[in-house]
C-alpha cells in the first residue's frame, strides 16, 4: 500500500540528546587503582549492596498507593524511560513536565505517554526519511487485481440476490431473516470496494491519476459518497487527528460544550438513574451502537457529525459552512474545492435518482433489500474499524 504524507506544517526541532550520567555511577565509589580495597571496605561494600538489593525487591511488591504519590518527570528522549529518573522525584536534569501520578498505575510502557511534550514528537520530513522508498510506489496492476476480486464478489452476491426475489419476495416479513443475512454478506463483501476508493483518495491506487479518480468516483458515488469533498475532508482528518477545535471526525465532545446538538453526558446520567446502572449502561451501549453504526455516517456527510467545533456545521455536499466557524480561514473546503464539491454531487444524485426510481417501480422493498440494506452494512462497518 503506497503511504501518502498529508500536507502539514513543520514542526520545531529541539536536541532531543541529553546527558546520562547514569553510565558513570557504577565507578563512583571505586577506589583508584593504585589503592586496592582493603577487606574492610570489601565487607562493607557487600554489606551495602546486599541492603540495596532487599530495599529494591521490597519497593517492587510495596503497594500502588506508595508508588502513586510521586512526581516525576521521564526522558522521552530514549526509546526506553529512564531508569534513574522514575524513581526519583526531586532528580532535576530531566526532560518533559512534571506529571502528578497520584491514582495511576504505570503499564508496560512505564508511562512515557504522560510525558510527552511537542519537541518529543518527529517533524514531517524526519518521518518520511525512514519509511521505505517502496512504500510511495504505487501498483496499478496489482490494485486493478484487487478491484476485480470486489467487483466480481460484490456481483455474485447481487446475482443471487436477484435469482432470489422470485421465490423470497422481500415486501413479505417472514423473509426478512433471509435478507438480513443476504445484506450482511453483500455488504461485507462490497465494502472491500469502499477499501479501494479510499485509495483513490489517497493517490494509492494508480500513477495514473485519470484511472485513480474515475475508479474513486464511481465506486463512492454508488455508495452515495461525494468522493472529492471525502477526500479533502479525509486529508483534514489526518492532519488534524487528535486536535480538539480542528479534528474533522472522533472528536471527543467537551463537557458543557453549548454548540453540541445534545449533551451525551447529561443524557448518559439520565439514563442511568432512570435504569439503573446495570441495566442504564447497557441501554447507553446500545442507543450509542445505533447512533454510530446506523445514523453515524450520514451524519458525518450531511452536518459533519464527530468534527470539531471552530470550523462550525460542515456538510460534504454543499462547500459553505451551515453556521459561523470560529476559525473561518480553516473552512473545510476552500478555494477550487468548492468546485469539486458541486462535481461530487453531479455522481451521488444520479445514484440517489436512480435507487428512487427503483423503488418507485419495483417497490421500496426490493431497493432496500439488494441496494439500501447492503449500503448501510457497508457504513456501519466503516464506523465500527474506525470508531
Amino acid at each position: 500500500m503506497n503511504v501518502r504524507g498529508e500536507r502539514m506544517d513543520e514542526a520545531d526541532q529541539s536536541d532531543a540528546t541529553d546527558a546520562h550520567p547514569a553510565a558513570d555511577r557504577g565507578n563512583r565509589h571505586r577506589p583508584p587503582p593504585s589503592q586496592p580495597p582493603t577487606q574492610h571496605k570489601t565487607i562493607n561494600m557487600k554489606f551495602l549492596l546486599t541492603v540495596v538489593c532487599l530495599a529494591t525487591t521490597a519497593s517492587a511488591f510495596a503497594p500502588i498507593s506508595s508508588i502513586r504519590q510521586r512526581t516525576t518527570s521521564l526522558n522521552i528522549a530514549t526509546a526506553i524511560p529512564d531508569v534513574d529518573v522514575l524513581p526519583k522525584a526531586t532528580q532535576t536534569q530531566t526532560k518533559g513536565p512534571l506529571i502528578n501520578l497520584d491514582g495511576i498505575a504505570f503499564s508496560g510502557l512505564k508511562g512515557q505517554a504522560l510525558g510527552l511534550v511537542n519537541e518529543d514528537f518527529p517533524d514531517r520530513n524526519t518521518v518520511s526519511k525512514v519509511i521505505p522508498a517502496d512504500c510511495y510506489e504505487t501498483d496499478t496492476a496489482k490494485s486493478l487485481g484487487y478491484l476485480a476480486v470486489s467487483v466480481l464478489g460484490t456481483a455474485a452476491c447481487t446475482a443471487v440476490g436477484v435469482k432470489a426475489l422470485s421465490v423470497l419476495d422481500p415486501a413479505q416479513l417472514w423473509t426478512l431473516p433471509f435478507w438480513l443475512g443476504y445484506d450482511v454478506i453483500t455488504g461485507t463483501v462490497a465494502m472491500g470496494l469502499w477499501v479501494l476508493a479510499h485509495e483513490c483518495g489517497h493517490g494509492a491506487f494508480s500513477s495514473n491519476k485519470q484511472l485513480q479518480d474515475a475508479v474513486g468516483y464511481i465506486i463512492h458515488s454508488i455508495m452515495l459518497t461525494p468522493y472529492y469533498s471525502w477526500q479533502r475532508s479525509h486529508a483534514v482528518h489526518h492532519r488534524y487527528t487528535n486536535h480538539m477545535e480542528l479534528g474533522e471526525t472522533h472528536v471527543p465532545e467537551q463537557s458543557g460544550n453549548a454548540e453540541a446538538l445534545y449533551d451525551s453526558i447529561e443524557l448518559r446520567d439520565n439514563i442511568l438513574k432512570q435504569f439503573g446502572d446495570e441495566t442504564g449502561i447497557k441501554v447507553w451501549g446500545g442507543l450509542q451502537a445505533f447512533l454510530h453504526l446506523i445514523v453515524g455516517w450520514p451524519a458525518y456527510l450531511l452536518i459533519g457529525a464527530t468534527g470539531g467545533p471552530d470550523r462550525g456545521v460542515t456538510n460534504h455536499f454543499y462547500p459553505y459552512p451551515l453556521s459561523d466557524p470560529k476559525q473561518p480561514k480553516k473552512e473545510l473546503f476552500p478555494g477550487n474545492w468548492k468546485e469539486k464539491v458541486y462535481q461530487s454531487d453531479i455522481g451521488c444524485a444520479v445514484v440517489a435518482t436512480g435507487a428512487l426510481v427503483w423503488a418507485a417501480c419495483n417497490g421500496p422493498a426490493e431497493m432496500m433489500a439488494l441496494y439500501g440494506g447492503p449500503l448501510i452494512v457497508v457504513n456501519a462497518w466503516l464506523v465500527l474499524y474506525t470508531w
